[in-house]
């Protein structure tokens, strides 16, 4: 009889963490943007702006029209756009250095640096990790023109 009670008991604990961890799935409001940054996957891409940028789930976009191509650049959080320096506009000739993925159907770009004659901007550290978590504050890289690791403020 004892045996049947813990028998039971282990049962039962293991249907309750299997459906925790069934709801825990289905429940991330967002899983198609739950993409992880892989610098080995990175490629530069080179273009100009081709419209104003826009906002989709918090997180600021600008088109990069290309000679064969056009994709979509994220660069990172609103807040984080807003309160750097860096500017660009319609038309602009920008490189973008970033991995390209798939989002919801549509092919983008994490930029982890973006490049135009204005300056260069940062958004990802060299492992790929978002400045925008870090905290860190602006830095300038005479070398390369502005480098700004904290935020962007994009004008079109």
């Amino acid at each position: 009889m004892p045996n049947k009670v813990l028998f039971s008991v282990l049962l039962a604990a293991a249907v309750v963490l299997l459906a925790a961890f069934v709801v825990g799935a289905f429940d991330r409001p967002d899983r198609d943007n739950a993409v992880g940054y892989n610098v080995l996957a990175e490629k530069m891409f080179e273009g100009t702006v081709a419209s104003k940028g826009h906002i989709i789930e918090g997180l600021m976009y600008f088109p990069l029209r290309m000679a064969d191509a056009m994709v979509e650049v994220q660069i990172g959080p609103k807040e984080f756009v807003e309160r750097s320096k860096f500017k660009f506009k319609t038309g602009d000739m920008v490189t973008v250095i970033g991995m390209p993925v798939v989002m919801k159907e549509r092919e983008v770009v994490l930029a982890r640096e973006v490049s135009s004659m204005n300056g260069v901007l940062t958004v990802r550290n060299h492992f790929g990790l978002p400045l925008w978590e870090t905290g860190k504050p602006i830095q300038m890289d005479p070398e390369r023109g502005m480098r700004i690791s904290e935020v962007c403020d994009i004008t079109y």
